[in-house]
């Protein structure tokens, strides 16, 4: 990781590690905002065309489609033997008003990628910035990352908690009441009443000038969840919809009390007909959060309409 104080921390510390790259024939894959591509471009001149540059949006969509997409890069270059440092900026800046904390849910993401991305041999240096965050959330920044980037190079971290622990002390969420009035509420008894709620959410999103494409994303998360609830959990399965601003909210609870476990749908199916329910809903909703307590287990999805209305470029 490199924590950034201001626009002299990366002329300091991430342009003197690119040209240590540039001159070793390491390639370098930028992933990074407008602005700091341009200080790296002002600062290594003619030499900033020996690294590979892509559009930060090509990678920073959903929480889930994010990590899953550096994930299907990474795992190409692995296969062909082509190693290579990507520096990446996730495009977050928190904000106390918005509906959930976005930055929160993506380390739990990010804290993955230890376990899941370390096998692909290509380093990956992650870019925080300060201003942008409180200090809890830097401090839990280093808590995901074995390594930081300093003026001297790269040095161990030693406040780095392995992904495990990381997730399990994340796991629960402490989830805001509901609104007492919802847009929608439902109640399944078993999954022949499943077509009638996927019809009511589907025309509730909708209402919400959602488009079909992503509509039918809704929709489909939404199935998911309940039916893991009503197949793992104890009927009957409630459903409650409402929206906050121009982002649609989906609150799902049964009544099994089952913990959902720490790393639930943070990794792919092992086999094509294994069960993915909750690794599809984090990849159709952008932020998946859950919960258990009193004998019961929630699952809440946000769905903001200008994340859900991205154009995915979806990796097998």
């Amino acid at each position: 990781m490199l924590l950034v104080d201001d626009d002299d921390t990366i002329e300091r510390r991430l342009v003197p590690a690119l040209r240590r790259d540039i001159t070793a024939g390491q390639a370098v894959l930028m992933v990074v905002g407008a602005a700091t591509a341009e200080i790296v471009r002002d600062r290594l001149g003619p030499d900033a065309d020996a690294l590979q540059w892509a559009p930060a949006d090509g990678f920073y969509q959903r929480l889930g489609f994010t990590y899953r997409t550096f994930d299907h890069y990474l795992r190409r270059q692995h296969a062909r033997r082509q190693p290579i440092h990507v520096v990446a900026e996730p495009d977050l800046i928190s904000d106390a008003r918005a509906p959930v904390d976005r930055t929160a849910a993506y380390l739990n993401y990010e804290a993955m990628t230890n376990h899941r991305y370390a096998g692909y041999g290509s380093p990956i240096t992650c870019i925080w910035h300060r201003r942008h965050h409180r200090a809890s959330i830097i401090d839990d920044v280093r808590s995901v990352h074995s390594h930081e980037l300093t003026a001297g190079g790269g040095y161990d971290n030693p406040g780095y908690v392995t992904p495990g622990a990381y997730l399990t002390a994340h796991a629960q969420t402490r989830l805001s009441p509901a609104p007492p009035i919802t847009d929608l509420s439902l109640t399944l008894a078993d999954l022949a009443e499943l077509a009638g709620c996927r019809a009511v959410v589907a025309d509730w999103a909708a209402r919400h000038h959602f488009v079909p494409a992503a509509v039918r994303q809704v929709v489909l998360a939404t199935s998911e969840v309940v039916t893991n609830g009503l197949h793992h959990g104890h009927p009957p399965v409630r459903v409650n919809g409402w929206h906050q601003d121009d982002t649609l909210i989906v609150h799902i609870e049964d009544h099994g009390g089952r913990p959902i476990a720490a790393d639930a749908g943070y990794r792919p199916p092992a086999a094509p007909t294994g069960p993915a329910g909750l690794w599809t809903a984090r990849q159709l909703a952008d932020v998946l959060l859950t919960h258990t307590h009193g004998g019961r287990t929630t699952v809440r999805m946000y769905f903001p309409h200008a994340v859900t209305h991205h154009t995915l470029d979806i990796p097998p």
